[in-house]
């Protein structure tokens, strides 16, 4: 019989798994994708390099408000079905506004109740606000209109009287109730360094679709190629969506550091804030002199 076959065509089971073959590739390899990709994200959240401990897929959501659930799912969120249900990028953007907004416009007043002081007391030098992104935020990410944002934001208050400098900062949380004020004064004559650096913060970089689809490419390639080749390519579509899809990024956030013997305070700012504090800086070494 093999041989009549092997005269005439193909036997039925040889035609069966042409058809089949290709099918059952590329369930096989999503299964195994969809394993390599939870344990990439898994690895890749515990190992990140500012120490943050991130919740796994979309735990941790017992006592939020629905705003705050939104907010984790945005950062969790991946993929098309993440892309699907996640808020967009405006509505976070949004969210994180009204809260700007809203701490910003006491800003002034909590900096001034933080040092139990008067506005009157510090007017040698026009107060500079600073802020951005906070570089301990708990969650990272870039999402594909290569804007890089965080959970956590930092909002910072500089005064300045005829002999110090008072400083104060409050930083919020978008996934929680949690806020965090610090303060901090000094006299100008104790200021060794006024320095503007830069932070790098590692992120999840999820990359576009067409690694997704060059993946998929290959291991459907693979498998129309025979049997021989198929294993290739689902190893390669694998790596192609799993560890090329998935990588990880890095972004440098500016802070601004002042600096005194056995203290330092450190803030998160803009690139724009760096003009106001070059003029600080300018002000505070004529009063050293």
């Amino acid at each position: 019989m093999y041989d009549i076959y092997r005269l005439y065509g193909r036997s039925p089971l040889e035609e069966a798994l042409e058809f089949i073959g290709p099918i059952i590739g590329i369930i096989v390899s999503l299964i195994v994708l969809s394993i390599i990709i939870r344990a990439v994200r898994s690895k890749g959240k515990k190992g990140i390099s500012n120490g943050m401990d991130m919740d796994h897929g979309f735990l941790g959501m017992r006592g939020r408000t629905r705003e705050q659930k939104n907010v984790i799912k945005y950062f969790n969120s991946t993929g098309i079905l993440g892309a699907i249900f996640r808020i967009s990028n405006d509505t976070f953007d949004g969210i994180l506004n009204n809260k700007v907004r809203e701490y910003g416009e006491q800003l002034d007043k909590r900096a001034l109740e933080a040092h139990g002081m008067d506005a009157d007391e510090v007017k040698e030098i026009p107060p500079i606000r600073v802020e951005n992104y906070f570089s301990g935020s708990r969650y990272f990410k870039m999402f594909r209109d290569h804007t890089f944002r965080a959970s956590e934001y930092q909002m910072s208050y500089l005064m300045f009287s005829e002999k110090q400098l008072y400083a104060y900062s409050h930083t919020f949380d978008l996934t929680s109730a949690n806020t965090t004020e610090q303060t901090r004064e000094y006299f100008y004559e104790d200021i060794t360094n006024i320095d503007v650096t830069k932070k790098q913060i590692e992120f999840p970089d999820p990359r576009p679709l067409k690694y997704i689809f060059g993946g998929i490419g290959a291991i459907i390639g693979g498998s129309i190629l025979g049997v021989i080749l198929f294993i290739p390519g689902l190893i390669a579509g694998i790596f192609i969506m799993a560890f090329l899809g998935y990588s990880r990024s890095v972004v440098d956030n500016l802070v601004l550091r002042l600096t005194v013997s056995g203290d330092e305070f450190v803030c998160a700012m803009r690139p724009e804030n760096i003009t106001a504090i070059q003029g600080m800086k300018a002000k505070i070494r004529e009063k050293k002199e």
